[in-house]
């Protein structure tokens, strides 16, 4: 009985090395590698992210019939996804089924090939394989035995480390269902009754352009505008009328539970604002302003509510993600820009969503802006040394200095107010961490810039002269909802005059 067992692991082991190198190693192939030890740590990732499919593998086929069902299906999804990954460099996030289930049948019939029919085809040849192979093998002794033990070790592997939860919940199959979870989340928030606070418009102008840029992972020590040793913002430090805040404070440290508190009425006394209340956008569209978002990262669903509230909203790149080593810029957020402000109204509002400082930093940067090297080479940030990783993420600051500068130009001839907060810092080795989502002082430490036209300073020479008073001030991230408001000429009722950047 003993042979038979082992029998039946190798067939749970063929199958497995069969799911991951077709349906998850092509997440890899775009993966920056410069050394062996890169390409084995790569190999291990493989192996971990496979044996989180192994524990599927073992306990769908100690049925033989849930076999029979379930390896095809498998094969099928996986050649799907795996196709689309490797043709279009895209994944499943909340936004490509949101897309999937609102698109006719034309459009889905124009991304249907020949080459995924044949690889659908080849993969369900494998997978009636490997049916056949099952059901000669003889099912183990106290299946249901087994089925408990395997149910045990598949959540506990799932469970013991949270960046490897992170990773498999990206990755083929189980990157179908918590994309399907997270994309019903969303649905439920979009569908919430949600507060306004009570506001007063009593400055508003005949026309302006509030334009509102979320960064990504900047911190605030790493802006030359801040006195940072490098030329890190040549050309925002040689503009007038730029003001940089260097001492704000972002309570949270990643982008889920930050964004949310940035938009939105939440405090430190009113943390709860965040799910109950609406944000900014929703106000300026009361007061007759013309809303935008567009957006270089997906729908989170903490904060889609707030996308959701703007009268147009572009994604450029739906189906990136970054779990995706693909480039994507941030100056793929200007055409959409430049074809909404062709035909913009008096009052207008845009939001833009980027990509910033998000690692890997080398993607997120154009080759041509390279202005610190070495960068790095290797996907796994440890495979790199200091001076390449520093060198990579100023490199984005840098390009950070160019996007803002590109919307300066468009905006300069316009009554126009321009406010770049990033959600939070960003790691860079300090103390051994690295990237964000922990804890150290340099996550907590978000770069804040702002920007207003000569025509903005003439209409609101008092909110001007404020600004440059305060920017020595400390403030929290969650000064933004009170002082966009104030900039577009919207006062919030309630004591909060110390949250205004512009009074």
């Amino acid at each position: 009985m003993r042979r038979e067992y082992i029998k039946y692991l190798v067939w749970v082991v063929c199958v497995t090395i069969w799911m991951t190198l077709c349906f998850i190693a092509p997440d890899f192939i775009d993966n920056p590698h410069d050394s062996v030890r890169s390409v084995l740590t790569i190999g291990a990732y493989l192996c971990a992210l496979g044996t989180a499919s192994l524990w599927i593998i073992y306990i769908a086929g100690l049925n033989k019939y849930i076999a029979f069902i379930s390896i095809p299906l498998l094969g099928i999804g996986g050649a799907v996804v795996s196709y689309y990954r490797v043709a279009f460099h895209a994944t499943i996030t909340p936004m490509i089924i949101d897309a999937t289930l609102h698109t006719n049948g034309g459009t889905i019939a124009g991304v249907v090939s020949w080459q995924l029919i044949g690889w659908i085809v080849l993969n369900i040849t494998v997978a009636i394989g490997f049916c056949v192979w099952r059901r000669g093998l003889k099912t183990p002794t106290y299946a249901w035995l087994h089925a408990i033990i395997g149910v045990i070790l598949l959540f506990t592997y799932y469970t013991m480390n949270g960046r490897l939860r992170s990773s498999i919940n990206q990755r083929y199959p189980y990157n179908v269902v918590h994309n399907l979870i997270e994309y019903k989340q969303q649905q439920v928030q979009l569908n919430s009754n949600r507060i306004t606070l009570p506001y007063t418009a009593k400055e508003l102008p005949d026309s302006i352009d509030v334009v509102f840029v979320l960064g990504e992972a900047a911190r605030a020590d790493h802006l030359q505008l801040n006195g940072y040793e490098r030329e890190t913002t040549p050309l925002l430090a040689a503009r007038k009328n730029i003001v940089s805040f260097p001492h704000i404070y972002s309570e949270a440290t990643y982008t889920s539970t930050s964004v949310p508190v940035i938009l939105s009425p939440a405090d430190s006394l009113h943390p709860t604002y965040s799910g109950s209340h609406t944000s900014f956008i929703h106000i300026m569209n009361e007061c007759g302003f013309r809303s935008a978002w567009i957006s270089n990262q997906d729908n989170g669903r903490t904060y889609v509510s707030f996308i959701h509230e703007a009268d147009t909203i572009i994604f450029p790149n739906a189906s990136k993600s970054v779990f995706v080593f693909d480039p994507w810029y941030d100056e793929q957020l200007l055409p959409p820009l430049d074809s909404l402000t062709a035909r913009s109204t008096a009052r207008n509002l845009y939001v833009l969503h980027t990509i910033g400082s998000h690692w890997y930093y080398n993607l997120h940067v154009p080759e041509a802006y390279f202005r610190f090297t070495p960068a790095t080479t290797e996907r796994v940030i440890t495979n790199n040394t200091e001076e390449q990783i520093i060198n990579s993420y100023d490199n984005t600051i840098a390009y950070m200095d160019v996007v803002l500068d590109s919307l300066i130009q468009r905006l300069e001839n316009r009554c126009a107010i321009l406010i770049y907060l990033s959600d939070h810092g960003e790691a860079l080795g300090e103390g051994g961490v690295y990237l964000h989502a922990a804890e150290t002082e340099a996550l907590h430490l978000p770069a804040c810039v702002v920007w207003y036209s000569d025509k903005y300073a003439k209409a609101y020479p008092d909110k001007t002269e404020a600004l440059i008073r305060n920017k020595d001030k400390r403030y929290r991230t969650d000064f933004l909802y009170h002082s966009i408001l104030s900039a577009a000429g919207i006062e919030t009722e309630g004591n909060c005059p110390e949250m205004n950047i512009f009074r």
